[in-house]
């Protein structure tokens, strides 16, 4: 057996007892109070010194030279009441960890735990990175934005995100690693088109400019142009999801707010969606002599593997994971990929419950379970890239 999978095994129960506690007391977003506490805590009881970044924390392991590589682990939790019927279910009304998060902060503790004992092996400098606010979409551009990919800079990161439940046409049993070999996931924009236009009586629509008008024109030339202005296969997702406007039948309302979202899986396309949403809204609103503004609330870059990265990772799980499978694309996004934006990334899927066996609920289903049979996999792959990764990029 592989010296890191022999090494997770043999501290299981632990892996699984922090796992428990993170999940019996889940929290949202960056308000992390006890979830970051508890981690610096246990990273402090293996030697580690601690920052706070970013709302996150981060530490060291190793020689403190290049090459330098980052593991990366989410904290949060979703705004959710649990339903798992799990003797540790959520303790916080509201909140629970319907997404796995609680499982990748374990499994990347114990990999701290693990390569702090073989630190004096490391040809090179492992950066722990324990991100909040992933479900926001948000958390790793803050840990970006306070300096985690520098002192010591970043040389390439690794993620890992478990699947459990009817997620995929894959084997799913605890120890598959799954992932694709360049995109991964795409891009994601949530956006806000907030119209003006002029108020004015039902009888006399002639003296106003609706807005409910001008931003169902705005939808329908949203909706048609992917269709109309990319390939077939360039893999691009626009959604609108809500529009508001009046309150009576009788008053020309003056004013009209869209909101949407859009995923591609390059960078390129998603400029050039951003681009031409601006162009059509502003454009369709100046037709029907109305204004039109666009604002991003929150926006993800596409989650795309470096190619190079993704086949030296692929050659190390083979000697930790029971099976490693390549897949399509997914359409789900990942707070992950901007770290991509900066450095070369390899991110997978590590399968942790299988239908069959019982667990039928994928992530954000509040039913949602995990074979925590997969989590030793999840921390001995974490060491074994980082450790070989080193060994491999010695300057």
């Amino acid at each position: 057996m592989n010296r890191f999978l022999e090494e997770a095994f043999s501290m299981q129960d632990e892996i699984v007892s922090d796992r428990r506690h993170i999940h019996r007391k889940p929290e949202l977003g960056f308000d992390l109070p006890e979830t970051r506490e508890y981690v610096k805590a246990k990273l402090r009881s293996y030697g580690y010194e601690l920052m706070d970044l970013g709302g996150g924390v981060t530490c060291t392991v190793g020689t403190g030279t290049n090459p330098v590589i980052l593991l990366r682990a989410d904290m949060d939790a979703l705004p959710q009441t649990e339903d798992s019927g799990e003797p540790f279910s959520s303790e916080n009304k509201g909140a629970c960890h319907s997404c796995g998060h609680d499982c990748h902060t374990a499994m990347l503790l114990g990999a701290a735990k693990i390569l702090k004992v073989h630190e004096k092996e490391l040809k090179g400098t492992v950066k722990f990175m324990f991100q909040p606010a992933e479900e926001l979409l948000q958390g790793s551009q803050s840990m970006i934005d306070a300096g985690i990919l520098e002192n010591p800079k970043v040389d390439a990161a690794v993620g890992f995100h478990i699947n459990t439940g009817k997620c995929g046409n894959y084997d799913l049993h605890p120890g598959t690693m799954v992932f694709a070999e360049e995109k991964m996931m795409p891009s994601a924009d949530e956006f806000i088109i907030r119209v003006q236009g002029k108020a004015a009586h039902g009888a006399t629509a002639y003296l106003g400019v609706s807005a409910l008008n001008i931003a169902s024109n705005i939808v329908t030339q949203l909706q048609q142009m992917p269709i109309l202005e990319t390939a077939y296969n360039d893999d691009i997702i626009m959604s609108i999801g809500s529009i508001h406007s009046g309150n009576a039948s009788n008053i020309i309302p003056d004013t009209a707010e869209i909101r949407g979202n859009v995923r591609a899986f390059t960078q390129e396309k998603r400029e050039y969606l951003k681009k031409r949403i601006a162009e059509i809204a502003t454009g369709v609103a100046s037709a029907w002599q109305g204004t039109a503004e666009i604002s991003y609330t929150v926006g993800v870059a596409p989650n795309v593997n470096d190619r190079e990265l993704t086949q030296e990772m692929k050659g190390y799980l083979a000697n930790v994971a029971k099976k490693i499978q390549i897949i399509q694309p997914v359409s789900g996004s990942e707070d992950f990929a901007n770290i991509g934006l900066h450095v070369p990334t390899f991110f997978a899927n590590l399968c942790a419950g299988a239908p069959e066996d019982g667990y039928e609920y994928s992530m954000h289903n509040p039913k949602m379970r995990v074979d925590e049979e997969a989590l030793p996999y999840g921390t001995a792959a974490h060491c074994q890239c980082a450790y070989e990764y080193l060994a491999h990029h010695e300057n």
